[in-house]
Parts: structure tokens; C-alpha cells; sequence
């Protein structure tokens, strides 16, 4: 009985001595300035939900932590905006190999383009584009342009311009206004 018990201790205090070791290793990797850090680089690319994680780690390890306080803050009253921010990076991010638009509408173009970002991107990003035309001034616009290896936001925006309309990011798309 005894041996019994000296094997569940040695049992238990090795088991709780990795822990402690892999908590130490959890720690030095993601002490809260690194997690801090990581939040605001997250943030600033518009990752909403890994920059709340990370922020309110750092919250959760030092409750006092001014930056962290603040940052996390910003980041819920502004969430849209930042959301809009991740969908603009991942325009600008994604090359398009090649475009090539002869008298197409611009529903055309916009399908074309949301068929090539998504190639381009292996299915993870679709820009979901809307067409705010309720005039109806796009109705018979056509778009010719022929252009290579250039990023997805520039052909939007060579669109945009030839059109004349702007470009709103936001959350959940990319609204292409009329106005």
C-alpha cells in the first residue's frame, strides 16, 4: 500500500512539474507585452477578433494595463471600422494575374473581379461588392481596361474612377456608390 502511494506522489509532483514548466513556457511566449503587441498589430490589420483575443489576455494577466485598456477601447467602439480595414488590406494584398474588361458592365466587372479574388486567395476572402446605383447612373456605363499582375484594390479603384463612383469599405463588403 505504501509503495502504491509513493508511486501516485511521484506520479502527481512530475505531472505538476510539467505543467508549471509548460505555464513558464506559455509565459516567456506570451507575456502581456507580447500579447499587447500582437493585439495592436492585429488591430491595425483590421483582425477584429484575434486583436480582442490578445487585448483582453493582456487584461486578464495585468487588469491595470493603460494600453491595453485603451486599445481594447478603441477597438469595440470602432470595430466596423477596423473590420473595414482588414477587408481593404486583403484588396490591397491579393494580386490579380490578369484583367482584361472590353465593353463589360460594371456587374460584370465586379463578378469577374469576386471570381479572380477568390481564385487568388484560395477561397478565404470574397469582397462582396455592392452596387449602390438607385438612380440607375451605372446602368449603361461600360468598362474597358486590360491590365497585369496588380493588386485586386487598384482594379476596384481603376474601375471606381472610370465610372466615377466611390468606394466605401466596409465590415461585411465593398460598396461601389453611385452617388
Amino acid at each position: 500500500m505504501h509503495m502504491k502511494t509513493t508511486i501516485l506522489s511521484l506520479v502527481l509532483m512530475s505531472t505538476l512539474g510539467m505543467a508549471q514548466q509548460n505555464q513558464a513556457v506559455s509565459n516567456t511566449v506570451s507575456s502581456p507585452q507580447a500579447l499587447y503587441n500582437r493585439g495592436v498589430s492585429a488591430m491595425n490589420r483590421g483582425d477584429v477578433i484575434a486583436a480582442e483575443r490578445d487585448l483582453r489576455a493582456v487584461l486578464q494577466a495585468q487588469p491595470q494595463h493603460p494600453h491595453a485598456r485603451y486599445a481594447l477601447n478603441k477597438l469595440l467602439l470602432n470595430r466596423e471600422a477596423f473590420a473595414a480595414r482588414y477587408r481593404e488590406n486583403m484588396m490591397k494584398q491579393t494580386k490579380i494575374a490578369k484583367v482584361e474588361y472590353a465593353d463589360a458592365s460594371v456587374a460584370e466587372c465586379m463578378e469577374n473581379l469576386t471570381i479572380q479574388i477568390k481564385r487568388a486567395t484560395a477561397q478565404k476572402f470574397s469582397p462582396n461588392f455592392i452596387i449602390k446605383d438607385p438612380a440607375g447612373r451605372l446602368t449603361n456605363k461600360t468598362i474597358n481596361l486590360q491590365l497585369a499582375n496588380i493588386p485586386a484594390s487598384q482594379v476596384l479603384q481603376y474601375i471606381a474612377t472610370t465610372i466615377q463612383c466611390s468606394i466605401i469599405y466596409e465590415e461585411h463588403a465593398i460598396v461601389i456608390d453611385a452617388k
